[in-house]
């Protein structure tokens, strides 16, 4: 598959046939986010390849996206936090560049997959996984074969309403849905401190307004 086509027609894939993704197709994926951009070159990305359900199954229990339930494989990417440049996070910015890696290299590979940052808290990931202290959780990557036909989809904007040179010159401010942002931080932050027995019940709702195929 060209570059070019891989990055317009990869979609998001939340919904998985039974058939294993073998252990050589994600090395290679993995493989992809390892040969991505770092900052300063630390190449501080680690992977852990999730194939237990009693793992994914906690996961899930703690907060995380509820398809995830459904899921039989999936990779959490973690990267090193031990940065001086705590102003604009660059370990993140790496561990993304390599997700976005990841994901082109599995959509290559006729593997879908799904970017999830709907997930328990660091605290409660780091947990789950043994991560120790000093890497972060930054997603989980969920991966699996899939039959559904991928949907072509637009982007929202026009590329003129995304360029700026220069200075930037747009009028965006919508006051409306900066309030709704807030409501939507505060009912996040408490559906985390919820006891897992509440979650369970509130993800029930949040099933129904789901994405369940591709993106």
């Amino acid at each position: 598959m060209e570059l070019e086509q891989a990055i317009f027609t990869r979609r998001s894939i939340r919904k998985y046939n039974d058939t294993p993704v073998d252990r050589e197709t994600i090395e290679k994926i993995i493989e992809a986010g390892a040969w991505a951009p770092s900052a300063c070159n630390v190449q501080g990305w680690r992977f852990i390849v999730i194939d237990e359900k009693k793992v994914l199954n906690e996961i899930c229990e703690n907060g995380a996206a509820a398809f995830l339930k459904n899921v039989n494989q999936a990779i959490a990417v973690i990267y090193d936090n031990r940065t001086d440049n705590v102003e604009y996070n660059d370990y993140i910015q790496s561990a993304s560049a390599c997700i976005e890696n990841m994901l082109l290299m599995a959509h290559s590979l006729n593997v879908g997959a799904c970017w999830i940052n709907f997930l328990p808290t660091k605290k409660k990931l780091r947990k789950i996984l043994d991560v120790p202290p000093y890497y972060d959780p930054i997603a989980i990557i969920s991966i699996g074969y899939y039959n559904q036909k991928i949907n072509e989809r637009a982007r929202k904007f026009k590329m003129n309403e995304l360029i700026y040179y220069n200075r930037f010159t747009g009028s965006e401010n919508n006051v409306k849905g900066n309030f709704k942002l807030k409501i939507r931080r505060i009912a996040r932050k408490c559906y985390m401190l919820m006891p897992v027995g509440l979650k369970k019940r509130v993800q029930k709702i949040l099933n129904k307004n789901e994405k369940k195929f591709d993106n």
